[in-house]
């Protein structure tokens, strides 16, 4: 299938013969979280944030309003980009650490085996091993979070990355300052690394430098280098902010203070900016080697924005009108910024009504490679064996339909169907933070929520906010919408075979129910 990129280079001008693919995957950012708006006529939150460098990026190519990550947390959306497949069907349904489980205890759930280990190579041919057999090179610059510590998973090389700098299994850094070397402070000298200290940014240590500047340094490095060899890359730049700690970079701390921001909100800001920075250094970089117009940028994050502990200000109301935030089944959980611009995408544009998600990415970013329109016809023959079958590219695209349609001429097509699934507890409070499965289509959304067997749909064209739970109000209408999205997700979730929560005192899983809509 023809996705994203693939469809939108048809649009203007057939594709150059040499096409680099930068994919900009922030961690944590919200939706709002730009100064940028996708679609409000008017900010609730985020106008204090700074973001030119992005702003340039959307005026010279296309913003999609409503963009979903495929998991509510990171390893399951960063598993998914380069695997083509959803959180469902790897079961990687969580984050991971250094093995083992990372749920916390629940009195009324029991713990099943999820994948804890998280991607790793041989199950799947990956994007990035797909790529280089298309003689395409492959880079992976700061947080990877694939695998757990570990595993032969835990390093970007491992999983089909030729060149690899500041990634690993950690989820965060233990500090975003060059003069504490990125690092943990330690006892003594001669104490060996703690766990999430950022590897492989050495000539950094003791300098006066913010962790996403020195990544961007070393990005622009091989993008000079890289131009110079006339071949074609691939880079995934992924900046650690803006996870927490929330460390503030000095260098822009000064005016959001001014502005009378709470401290930790106006730290929080400055990472937005240096995120910024770290884009405005690769896209000047990319000008000053003559590659910026061969060159397709795709910016967006990994799950929704960070609300519900360490933010400033009120929790959970970060992302507003979006409710709740990073790991709820509500919209601030999972819908995220995108911005695609290059050779052959609209410029100024925006898609409005059309929903995607991570998974598009992958279908497009290999067919952008040259694949055929109906990878089905073409299967590859060197695919590894996948639980005793051979899996096609059919099987590889499964989850990401064909957004042609919507791209010619900035049509739209509105009515797809969207799934997600986090059937784990994280041991935090706020909305929607708790095990669910939910899917989309056209305006309608319905969750699943496993601790109370409990149904809640929204008009979501009408209450972006999700604030009146469609289920609860009886009509043959509502309950004839939620029987289609409920029948749509239960045959998504058999399809994936996917896994559920358990009952601590059966120790049998909970799968959803119609049965409980409206109740």
């Amino acid at each position: 299938m023809l996705s994203l990129i693939a469809a939108s280079l048809c649009l203007i001008s057939p594709p150059p013969e040499k096409v680099n693919v930068i994919v900009f995957l922030v961690d944590d950012l919200g939706w709002q979280d730009t100064s940028l708006s996708f679609g409000l006529p008017e900010k609730v939150t985020g106008r204090h944030f700074r973001t030119p460098n992005l702003e340039k990026l959307a005026s010279r190519g296309l913003t999609v309003n409503q963009a979903y990550s495929a998991s509510p947390v990171c390893t399951p959306t960063r598993a998914s980009l380069i695997s083509g497949f959803s959180p469902a069907r790897t079961r990687i349904t969580n984050w991971v650490s250094t093995g083992g489980d990372t749920d916390p205890n629940h009195p009324s759930h029991g713990k099943f085996a999820w994948a804890s280990e998280g991607l790793q190579a041989g199950k799947w041919d990956l994007l990035p091993g797909l790529l280089q057999r298309g003689l395409c090179h492959t880079a992976y610059f700061g947080k990877a979070h694939f695998g757990a510590g570990g595993t032969y998973g835990a390093y970007p090389n491992t999983l089909g990355f030729s060149t690899t700098i500041g990634g690993g299994a950690l989820g965060h850094p233990n500090s975003y300052y060059g003069l504490q070397n990125f690092a943990a402070k330690k006892k003594s000298p001669s104490d060996p690394p703690a766990f999430n200290d950022v590897p492989g940014l050495e000539k950094y240590h003791g300098k006066d430098i913010f962790l996403d500047e020195a990544l961007a340094l070393e990005a622009a490095d091989f993008i000079r280098t890289w131009a110079s060899s006339k071949g074609r890359f691939f880079m995934v730049f992924a900046p650690y902010a803006v996870h927490t700690p929330i460390q503030p970079n000095k260098r822009y701390l000064k005016k959001y203070l001014d502005k009378g921001l709470d401290p930790t909100e106006a730290a929080y800001a400055t990472m937005v900016e240096t995120v910024d920075a770290a884009l405005g250094t690769i896209v000047q970089t990319l000008r000053q080697a003559e590659q910026l117009d061969n060159t397709i940028i795709i910016f967006t994050s990994d799950n929704g924005g960070l609300s519900e502990s360490s933010r400033g200000g009120i929790r959970n109301q970060h992302n507003l009108p979006l409710r709740s935030g990073k790991g709820s089944a509500y919209e601030g959980g999972i819908r995220v910024p995108f911005v695609i611009a290059g050779p052959g995408i609209p410029r100024g544009k925006s898609l409005k009504k059309t929903p995607i998600i991570t998974t598009d990415l992958t279908a497009t970013l290999w067919a952008l490679q040259g694949r055929p329109a109906n990878p089905d016809t073409d299967p590859p023959k060197d695919i590894p064996a996948l639980e005793g079958e051979i899996p096609t590219f059919g099987d590889f695209f499964k989850d990401s339909a064909n957004l042609a349609e919507c791209f010619r001429n900035v049509q739209e097509a509105p009515q797809r169907s969207l799934y997600w699934h986090y059937p784990h507890y994280r041991g935090l409070r706020g909305p929607g933070l708790e095990p669910f499965s939910a899917v989309r289509k056209g305006d309608f959304k319905l969750i699943y929520f496993y601790l109370d067997r409990r149904w809640e749909l929204y008009n979501l064209a009408n209450d972006i906010g999700e604030t009146v739970n469609l289920a609860r109000i009886p009509s043959p209408k509502n309950r004839e919408i939620g029987q289609d999205l409920a029948e749509r997700l239960i045959g998504y979730l058999k399809e994936c075979e996917a896994q559920f929560p358990v009952e601590a005192k059966t120790g049998k899983p909970i799968e959803p129910n119609f049965e409980t809509f409206g109740s």
